[in-house]
């Protein structure tokens, strides 16, 4: 057995050893949301009947990714109207937002656990003729059946965080074992190429491709969409937004936000947690802090003394940025680290994040060179740059601008991506 082979090896048994640990893990999800074992079949690659049409198999993890693709995937179905798009996520939420974006047109599964056998069974049933993740999710078994089955895989906007390079490094024999089958990797910067060719990656099949989230379309309807929720239901307050908050922000924020108020009493906070599973202890925290709040999903008219609305709808952050005066983008106040910039960037509102940026610090570094984006560290920080944008429209605009000119300067990944792609398709 050479050495490649008794790393997969290792690595398989590895999988199996730890499979009550994986249910255990499924379990503990189901908690905060009961979708987690909704199909839990999927989850094991038992898919039923086998699909029998040319399929383009695209992979976005949860939310966040599957908004990333999804300028992607509109163009791979105008192109190939004949072949049947299989998105598959690991979270409800994505899966979610694919129902949401796309309806019936593609078809959605839960990825399975990264198990041989499970594996093996979805790579039967779909029988995919080309394999496409959106930016980072390396599951060793999955690349070998690719190579093993000649299922042409693509990394597309592919990336790798610094703290998770450091667990690759680690692992570095496996994970160049699980690269080394013929991947052709479509980075978002030459650093992040670069990674790629270090864990196995070949250098003639790796590309600098650029980041599709700079290629987000704003949905039809959105303006309008964000003009009407102003009308209905902002009343004529100012808005401000948290986006994607963690645990452990949104008390920094609500201490923001009661500085705001006394400097500008008319003024409306949006909070909409990262997670659907903790909107109920964010509201708790809300009637704590002794805010009159109003929640979005029990679509309750606020009045003029509401001073914060509990996003607990998904798929709704883009309108509640297009209708605000004020951006906040959240992950960035912990280690966490920060979410996507370039969805606020490119809906007309100015920016502010917290100084823990991996993931998304390249973005951060061109919006902050351009004067788009401002960093804050603490909630007396976030509180006067709220309050000094919300007093000055000429700033608020300048942001705006900036912001729209390094997402128009650096769009064109997905037709980058789409050269790789397209080759390896039939016709």
């Amino acid at each position: 057995m050479n050495t490649k082979a008794l790393i997969r090896f290792g690595y398989v048994v590895f999988t199996y050893l730890m499979l009550p640990l994986i249910c255990l893990h499924l379990l503990y999800k189901s908690l905060g949301d009961s979708n987690y074992l909704k199909r839990i079949n999927e989850r094991f690659g038992f898919n039923g009947i086998p699909l029998n049409t040319e399929i383009i198999w695209i992979h976005a993890v949860s939310y966040g990714e599957v908004k990333a693709a999804s300028s992607l995937v509109y163009r791979l179905i105008k192109r190939y109207p004949k072949k049947q798009i299989l998105l598959t996520t690991y979270t409800p939420t994505g899966s979610a937002l694919i129902q949401e974006l796309f309806g019936d047109t593609v078809r959605h599964v839960y990825l399975p656990y990264d198990l041989n056998g499970a594996v093996a069974r979805f790579f039967k049933w779909a029988n995919p003729e080309i394999s496409i993740i959106i930016e980072t999710e390396l599951w060793p078994n999955f690349f070998h059946y690719c190579g093993k089955l000649n299922v042409p895989l693509v990394l597309a906007s592919a990336c790798v965080s610094n703290k998770s390079i450091k667990l690759y490094r680690m692992l570095l024999g496996l994970f160049q074992e699980a690269v080394s089958h013929g991947i052709v990797v479509g980075a978002q910067t030459e650093e992040e190429a670069k990674k790629f060719i270090f864990m196995g990656a070949s250098e003639s099949r790796t590309f600098v491709t650029g980041n599709i989230k700079f290629d987000y379309t704003t949905p039809d309807g959105l303006v309008e969409k964000a003009k009407e929720f102003k009308q209905e239901f902002a009343l004529d307050k100012q808005i401000w937004v948290a986006g994607s908050t963690h645990k452990g922000e949104e008390k920094i924020i609500l201490d923001a936000h009661k500085r705001i108020i006394k400097a500008y009493p008319d003024t409306l906070l949006i909070i909409a947690p990262r997670r659907p599973e903790r909107f109920q202890s964010v509201q708790n925290l809300i009637d704590k802090r002794g805010f009159l709040s109003v929640s979005r999903n029990k679509n309750i008219q606020i009045s003029e003394t509401t001073q914060v609305i509990l996003a607990d709808t998904m798929g709704e952050l883009p309108m509640y940025y297009s209708a605000s005066s004020v951006s906040f983008v959240g992950g960035s106040l912990l280690k966490t680290g920060g979410h996507n910039l370039l969805e606020p960037a490119s809906l007309g509102t100015p920016i502010i994040t917290g100084p823990v940026l991996f993931g998304v610090e390249e973005i951060a570094n061109m919006l902050q060179a351009n004067d788009a984006l401002k960093i804050i560290h603490n909630a007396e920080e976030l509180s006067t740059i709220v309050c000094q944008l919300l007093a000055d429209s000429g700033h608020r605009e300048k942001m705006i601008k900036a912001a729209r000119k390094v997402v128009d300067k650096n769009r064109g990944s997905i037709q980058k991506l789409l050269n790789l792609i397209v080759p390896l398709l039939k016709s």
